[in-house]
């Protein structure tokens, strides 16, 4: 066990250097220690939510492992999928490596270590091999010593191997499909990175087509290649063209006429201080309508004008939707293929009279909220849809009671509500109160109050006290849940299957009487 008696962080300046990395130490194992206990409370309380009669549920799309992964979510405020996946490790831990739980308990080993036992002892089978290599994994372990990322998972292979070779995890590498991903931590403001597996000839037609668009501008462009390859990326995705910045009248790449604009930009400004000619003929009450796909980012209105490179600092920053705060500088190149949108806090308008709002509310929800409004949830404001807190058309459709939900916090809402469920209660300045099944109160802050502040003024309020109890428990409710194909347990037994079958030709060989 950890030694309980470690120095708290006041004491560190008396401590000699021997006796500082004497505390890193304990503070690791109780770190250890306690990360073992709150995935064995989250595997608990999992247990306990899906172990309950479930009806239909189990095919829902939102199911009851979805549901009991939001609470836990909310409660650590961190996304769903990290927390169902420390759920499921919790559960492996407790119901398949017992012996190895106690070590982590004990403070003895590392979240890192577990994680790489959980992963790669996943296709083991049966239980009389999992036992063994639970308990050949807790006799040597803790006497490994420190090994890198590659050395432990050979370690961990090698009992695999012994006890159920058909359970041998093949390498990311060489089992992975195609996939897209983006960003990585060191990514600098205003950018991310982007990391893709294709098929070999889609790669190649890709790479053919970028390259075409990198050399469609004229020379006169001021872009670097690796620049132009950057837009040109962007451009195909878009489905439009590479535009020449060369600013040249006479260009001859433009003679194919300009790109289309696959950008959004909208202008945050009072509606007092907006020009009459900026503000978009949409504002009167268009009803709301997706937008194209395309980049859509958010900036200050600058009632001053100016925009000057030595201006920059004075200038205030954009916000890109799903990528964050982007510095003003960076802003320029955007508005080169952007369609301009002006956005202005609807002060004391009245609600709207129809379910959805018009486009110039839905603007502004969405560049007040920056994204989903649930505990933990970062879904772009512009890919969530828009709720009503208390269910139109005993709440209208107003600033006060509308904010963006993604899909699954919306359904989770939608749909795991009643008694006991999930309740909202909105604010008039866009604060929202989440209560959970178990009682506990989140709260979450519109993230475009901070950023802009034009938008952080409240709206008027609804209700005198607390807004209408709406019932939400309806016999028939889940009737229009989307369903899944499979069940959850149905998929993770599949891929086990489809896993343990790339294996078939080493198992084989291996049990191949020898040549005499």
């Amino acid at each position: 066990m950890f030694d309980s008696t470690a120095p708290e962080v006041d004491d560190l300046g008396a401590l000699s250097d021997a006796e500082l990395i004497d505390a890193a130490g304990d503070w690791a194992r109780a770190e250890n220690a306690a990360c073992a206990r709150k995935l064995a409370a989250m595997a608990e309380i999992f247990t306990r939510r899906t172990g309950l009669p479930a009806g239909d549920r189990e095919s829902w799309w939102l199911d009851p492992e979805a549901a009991v992964a939001a609470e836990l979510a909310a409660a650590q405020n961190v996304t769903r999928a990290m927390a169902l996946s420390q759920t499921h490790r919790g559960v492996v831990l407790r119901d398949r490596l017992p012996r190895v739980a106690a070590l982590f308990e004990a403070g003895l080993i590392s979240e890192m270590l577990v994680r790489a036992i959980v992963c790669r002892t996943s296709l083991i089978s049966e239980d009389a091999a999992m036992d063994a290599v639970d308990a050949e994994l807790s006799e040597q372990i803790t006497s490994w010593g420190p090994l890198s990322i590659a050395k432990t998972e050979r370690a961990i292979d090698a009992l695999v191997i012994r006890h159920d070779p058909g359970a041998l995890r093949h390498s990311r590498e060489s089992v992975s499909t195609r996939d897209v991903q983006f960003g990585a931590p060191n990514d600098p403001p205003g950018f991310t990175s982007m990391w893709a597996r294709l098929f070999s000839t889609d790669a190649a037609l890709n790479e053919k087509r970028i390259q075409e668009l990198t050399y469609s501008v004229c020379p006169r462009d001021p872009r670097s290649a690796a620049e132009r390859r950057a837009d040109a990326l962007t451009a195909l995705i878009a489905g439009t063209t590479l535009a020449c910045q060369c600013g040249a009248t006479d260009c001859e790449a433009r003679r194919g006429g300009s790109p289309a604009k696959n950008t959004v930009v909208y202008v945050i400004a009072d509606a007092q201080t907006l020009p009459t000619e900026r503000v978009d003929k949409d504002v009167d009450g268009e009803p709301n309508k997706p937008d194209r796909p395309g980049d859509k980012c958010a900036t200050q209105h600058n009632p001053d004008g100016g925009g000057a490179a030595g201006d920059d600092a004075q200038r205030a920053p954009a916000f890109v939707f799903g990528a964050g705060i982007v510095p003003a500088p960076l802003l320029d190149p955007l508005l080169v293929r952007a369609r301009i949108r002006t956005v202005a806090h609807p002060g004391a308008s009245p609600a709207e009279p129809r379910y959805i709002p018009s486009r110039a509310l839905a603007d502004f929800i969405r560049c007040r909220d920056l994204t989903c409004r649930f505990p933990g949830c970062d879904k772009p404001a512009t890919e969530a849809d828009i709720d009503h807190s208390v269910p139109y058309p005993i709440g209208p459709t107003h600033a006060s009671n509308l904010k963006c939900l993604c899909r699954f916090h919306h359904l989770l809402k939608t749909f795991w509500s009643g008694e006991p469920g999930w309740h909202d209660r909105q604010l008039p300045d866009g604060t929202v109160i989440w209560t959970s099944p178990t009682g506990h109160t989140y709260t979450t802050h519109p993230g475009g109050a901070g950023v802009f502040p034009a938008l952080g003024r409240p709206t008027p309020a609804l209700w005198d006290g607390a807004p209408p109890n709406i019932g939400r428990g309806t016999p028939h409710r889940g009737a229009m849940m989307p369903r899944r194909r499979r069940t959850r347990a149905a998929n993770r037994a599949h891929k086990i299957a489809a896993e343990r079958r790339l294996n078939d030709d080493f198992v084989a060989e291996r049990n191949r009487p020898p040549p005499f």
